[in-house]
C-alpha cells in the first residue's frame, strides 16, 4: 500500500472536533473525539470511535451513556487540554464549567456549541479502537456558530 496516499486521503476527511463527556461511580471524565458520524434518523443515533485502552471507554460500559459537546471555533485550547492522556493528566475537567446533563447525568460543557447526550446501544471491536453506538436522548445548543474541526487546529489524528 501507497501509505504516503493512505495518510493524504485519510486526512483530508473532514471532522469536527468533540468532547465525549461520561459521569461514572461519581466520577467526571472528558476526552477530545473526531470519529464521529451520524448512525441513524429514528431512532437519532450516531457513532464515535474511542482508542481501546481509553478510559472512558470502560465509563461508558459502566455508566450505558454519555455526552458528546461540540468545541466552537474559540476553544482549540480546551480541545488539546481534553485530548492529552488522562495517565499524565488525569483531573482534565478540572476548572472547567459543566453541569449535568438532564437524561443521563453526563456531564455537559458549559461553553459547548452545541450538545448530545447519548445512551448507550451498543459497541464493537475495530481494531485499535472500538465504536461505540449511541441513541440521542437529548440534545442542546448554544448558538449558531460553526463547530471546530480537525483541520482548523492543525492537529493529525488519521492515516
Amino acid at each position: 500500500m501507497d501509505e504516503t496516499a493512505k495518510k493524504t486521503v485519510l486526512r483530508g476527511i473532514p471532522y469536527g472536533l468533540f468532547a465525549l463527556t461520561v459521569a461514572s461511580d461519581g466520577e467526571n471524565h472528558a476526552l477530545t473525539v473526531n470519529w464521529i458520524t451520524q448512525a441513524s434518523f429514528e431512532p437519532p443515533m450516531v457513532a464515535v470511535a474511542l482508542e481501546n485502552d481509553s478510559n472512558g471507554l470502560a465509563m461508558i460500559h459502566n455508566a450505558r451513556a454519555f455526552a458528546l459537546c461540540a468545541f466552537g471555533p474559540e476553544q482549540q485550547g480546551l480541545a488539546a487540554r481534553l485530548g492529552r492522556a488522562s495517565a499524565r493528566h488525569p483531573a482534565k475537567l478540572a476548572g472547567v464549567p459543566t453541569s449535568p446533563g438532564p437524561q443521563t447525568g453526563s456531564p455537559l460543557l458549559a461553553a459547548a456549541a452545541g450538545w448530545l447526550e447519548c445512551r448507550l446501544v451498543a459497541t464493537l471491536p475495530s481494531g485499535d479502537h472500538t465504536l461505540v453506538l449511541g441513541e440521542v436522548v437529548e440534545a442542546g445548543a448554544s448558538h449558531a456558530a460553526p463547530f471546530l474541526t480537525l483541520a482548523e487546529t492543525g492537529m493529525k489524528y488519521a492515516g
